[in-house]
């Protein structure tokens, strides 16, 4: 099967609408309008401004906007499952950037206890 994107460039190219008449159309942007058929969905803004501009766009090429919304639901899904086994995780205790910095607060804390101590100590000078 087709992906999203695909299917909509696709069913544009067969009704030779360009992507300019779908923006001035529309009044989405034409950057999103590439990233919606480039599968591209990181330069989208996300959430339901996706489904909208998915409906609209199919809306004005004449196909059914619902089942491209499915079509970009199991996108989404399927991109987020191959990200998720694209990153490593991170052994556990692997920070030593973290450990230099917990080092450098104690040893401020200490330093600042031992000149509150010596000023309690040898007292006010006169």
């Amino acid at each position: 099967m087709a992906s999203l994107g695909e299917e909509l460039r696709r069913q544009r190219e067969l009704r030779q609408i360009s992507l300019r008449e779908i923006s001035d159309a529309t009044k989405i942007n034409i950057r999103y309008l590439e990233a919606l058929e480039r599968n591209d969905f990181r330069h989208l803004p996300g959430g339901q401004f996706n489904k909208g501009f998915i409906r609209a766009y199919s809306r004005h090429i004449g196909v059914d906007p619902e089942k491209l919304v499915d079509a970009y639901m199991e996108e989404l899904q399927r991109q987020a499952g191959t990200a998720e086994t694209k990153v490593a995780p991170e052994p556990a205790g692997r920070h030593p950037w973290r450990i230099l910095l917990m080092a450098a607060a104690a040893l401020l804390i200490l330093m600042g206890a031992g000149m509150a101590a010596w000023r309690f100590l040898v007292g006010p000078r006169s």
